[in-house]
């Protein structure tokens, strides 16, 4: 998560290019906003789920489970629909099992081939939250225009198709040791 309070001004940053010529200014003044900005959504959404109860990885897999509530999905396509390890997956399920909120039935030799459907109480939770939550949303994107909301959609999705590319180790691959550090 992005902690810096204090970002750095657009001059400050084109400034920095004449050290490091690869810097397109615009680009990390608007990456240092993306960043800013997800953090602080996070955060107040994390703050909103704690006032329930509820951690964003157990809301995660009950929105995941609530799309198709009379469907039960094994843990494993959980974990791969959330983007978490299966270990991390198998906390949550434990959690909200804990919780009453989740039912797993099958294999109980292996839990990871088990079915995990939401109990009546999770549903009538996620009734309860819900309304308010998406009221939230409602309001953080009150003042975009519904074209502006398809445009930022849109330019989300054309930055999260490069990922991938700035995930490879090897793509532009620099030495890890910082400079002047003994080899």
């Amino acid at each position: 998560m992005l902690l810096l309070r204090d970002l750095p001004k657009y001059e400050a940053i084109r400034q920095r290019s004449e050290r490091y010529p690869q810097i397109d200014p615009r680009a990390v003044e608007a990456f240092l906003w993306l960043l800013r900005t997800a953090t602080d959504t996070l955060s107040a959404f994390e703050c909103f789920l704690q006032h329930f109860g509820m951690s964003q990885g157990k809301f995660t897999v009950l929105m995941l489970l609530n799309r198709n509530p009379e469907q039960g999905v094994n843990p494993s396509e959980l974990a791969e629909r959330a983007g978490v390890t299966r270990a991390t997956m198998t906390g949550l399920l434990e959690g909200l099992e804990r919780e009453k909120l989740i039912n797993r039935h099958g294999d109980r030799s292996d839990r990871r081939r088990a079915v995990v459907r939401m109990t009546p109480a999770a549903r009538t939770f996620m009734d309860t939250l819900l309304p308010d939550y998406y009221t939230r949303i409602h309001e953080l994107m009150a003042d975009l225009s519904e074209a502006d909301k398809r445009e930022l959609t849109h330019l989300l999705n054309k930055i999260g198709s490069r990922i991938a590319q700035v995930r490879d180790p090897v793509k532009n691959a620099v030495s890890k040791t910082p400079a002047g550090a003994a080899h």
